[in-house]
């Protein structure tokens, strides 16, 4: 890489050039000899002070960056980062300009961290000056690492929020401030509303102190105004009952109490006024007012189940003289049933409900309990059985729901809730037991008619009576009756002949021969049979007779010399039946014929 030709010849034209210049100067050989041993010895001494100048110049470039290691050692543990690594395969100017870099950097690092640093704690002291908190001013020497920038700015800008916050808030204080000073006729009384009035949300100091004692100031003023608020309404609802007891016109109400609204100061003093001078108008109509008093108490007693026994407790009811004490107690008995009512509106609503829908119920069962209502048109046998199993649903769901409000109701008051005078859930087990009652009673009567039906069928056969088989009933009764023909006007000379009383048991059984009617023959056992309930009529007491007073003619049902017209009377008198339903063969068997003997079968059983 380096030539030392190069140098000889550089080094050979120098001694040529002082070899010259001394022969001119006219030196002998030995000065010159001199001169070139001092021109050796210079060359020689210049090239070991450069030896040693570079070899201190090395030197200072080691200690460079050993120095350097170290600083930049020292700022990567003040900073809380990593060393930076270097590469030491290079020379030792290389590392050194590495070193001195990544030195550089760190530095301009530090500063900017230290800047930063002054910065948030500026932001910090002045955010602790406003929300009056504490604030340690400490000297950062150190330098902060990015993790304690970022907690701090962190924390400042919590500081900054709550700042925002309680402006937010003690400006909406001094808004409510402001109105409940108006809405309270009054003026600020000093402490911290006054502070805020006067120097306003920016000159505020949003100390926590502060803050409370604004939260306290703001929730008296609204209490302030809450009791105005009540006493206002108070007052109104006793302007309005005075009013509707003194008879006062609609009109003249209405705008009386339109006039007296709000609730400041000066329309509560109003407002009493007004009270004072109706009331002065109810003292001179003290009896009145009571009477009054008396007809709500008993609207009131009504709306809350309110019994006998528990009415009678408050005597001043009953009371026959009128004075303001008694008007007073009325009063305040009206306002202690109208809390009452109010606090357990739910348990009266509902009770309510549950004797409508029961009252639903007893009709919803009555009208299914009608046979006649499969011939209606609209008879609709699955919105019955769909409004059965709604009232199955309802009435248990509800008196479960009134089974736990009557017990925290007597819980809360200690005392019985009755209907009627007999406790709630007496009450309901007896409608249950007469509804339950009622229908045993409605299932017996139903297997007593049947049985007697039943009896009837046994002893005169069963027919259905549909209404096709009814007209062609009315129809052959009209021809019988309007066109007479030879056989019916035989029938009719017979009907005046006197007969015995086995001809005219006979006559009314249809026989498909007429000889047979006259004919030797034993009677069937079915005619036998009427023939013995025929007969024993002489048993059966009438409604204008006693059995004391029977005649003979009572005793037998009609001899072979009496005439059937006798007959017929007896038979009609005791019985009921005409001589038309027994002794008419050609006559159809309509439901007045089977209603008459009935009547008369009843008898006999």
């Amino acid at each position: 890489m380096f030539k030392l030709d190069s140098l000889h010849s550089k080094q050979q034209k120098c001694v040529d050039e002082l070899l010259r210049i001394w022969d001119e100067m006219g030196l002998t050989v030995p000065e010159s000899q001199q001169r070139y041993t001092a021109f050796c010895a210079h060359i020689e001494n210049s090239c070991h002070r450069m030896l040693r100048d570079e070899e201190q110049l090395l030197a200072d470039i080691c200690e460079d960056i050993t120095k350097l290691k170290s600083a930049l050692r020292s700022l990567s543990d003040e900073m809380h980062v990593a060393v930076p690594e270097v590469n030491e395969r290079v020379g030792k100017v290389d590392v050194l300009r590495q070193l001195g870099d990544e030195c550089a950097k760190l530095e301009e690092v530090k500063e900017e961290r230290l800047k930063q640093l002054r910065q948030l704690r500026e932001q910090e002291r002045l955010l602790c000056r406003r929300l009056k908190k504490p604030f340690i001013a400490a000297e950062d020497k150190s330098v902060p690492s990015h993790e304690f920038l970022e907690q701090l700015e962190h924390t400042i800008n919590g500081l900054k929020e709550e700042k925002m916050s309680r402006e937010r808030v003690a400006r909406e204080a001094k808004a409510e401030i402001e109105m409940q000073l108006a809405e309270l006729e009054m003026q600020a009384s000093g402490g911290v509303e006054t502070m805020l009035l006067r120097d306003g949300v920016d000159a505020f100091t949003l100390s926590n102190e502060n803050m409370s004692a604004l939260s306290r100031c703001v929730d008296e003023l609204k209490s302030r105004s809450q009791k105005n608020f009540e006493t206002a309404n108070k007052l109104r609802e006793r302007l309005q009952h005075l009013c509707q007891l003194s008879e006062a016109p609609e009109a003249e109400q209405q705008e009386l109490l339109s006039r007296l609204t709000g609730f400041r100061p000066s329309a509560i003093s109003a407002i009493q006024k007004e009270i004072e001078r109706f009331e002065e108008v109810r003292r001179q109509n003290i009896e009145k007012f009571v009477t009054r008093a008396r007809i709500e108490l008993e609207q009131l007693w009504d709306a809350c189940y309110i019994g006998r026994s528990e009415r009678h407790e408050f005597l001043p009811f009953y009371a026959a003289e009128f004075n303001e004490e008694i008007l007073k107690q009325h009063e305040d008995e009206i306002s202690k049933m109208k809390k009452y009512r109010d606090e357990h509106a739910e348990l009266f609503n509902k009770v309510a409900k549950r004797e409508e829908l029961w009252a639903q119920f007893l009709e919803f069962e009555k009208a299914t309990s009608d046979p006649n209502r499969f011939k209606t048109r609209h008879y609709n046998p699955i919105n019955e059985e769909r409004e059965r199993k709604r009232y199955q649903g309802l009435l248990p769901k509800l008196e479960k729901d009134l089974a736990d409000l009557v017990k925290e109701l007597e819980e809360t008051t200690g005392r019985v809730f009755t209907m009627g005078g007999i406790p709630f859930r007496e009450h309901l087990e007896t409608q249950w037991a007469a509804y339950n009652e009622h229908k045993e009673l409605e299932k017996k009567n139903r297997q007593i008619k049947k049985e007697i039906q039943t009896k009837e069928e046994m002893f005169f056969g069963s027919r259905p009576n549909t209404p096709r088989s009814l007209q062609k009933t009315r129809k052959r009764l009209h021809e019988v009756v309007n066109t007479p023909t030879s056989v019916s006007r035989k029938r009719a000379r017979e009907d005046l002949r006197p007969v015995s009383e086995s001809k005219v048991v006979h006559s009314s059984i249809r026989t498909p021969m007429a000889s047979r009617r006259n004919s030797p023959q034993k009677q069937p056992p079915a005619k036998r049979q009427l023939r013995g309930i025929f007969a024993d009529m002489k048993n059966v007491p009438t409604a204008t007779s006693s059995p004391k007073t029977s005649t003979a003619s009572d005793k037998e049902p009609s001899s072979s010399t009496s005439s059937y017209a006798d007959f017929k009377r007896g038979l009609s008198d005791k019985t009921g039946v005409t001589s038309s339903c027994i002794c008419s063969p050609t006559l159809p068997r309509t439901s007045t014929k089977r209603g008459q003997l009935r009547k008369v079968f009843e008898t006999h059983v």
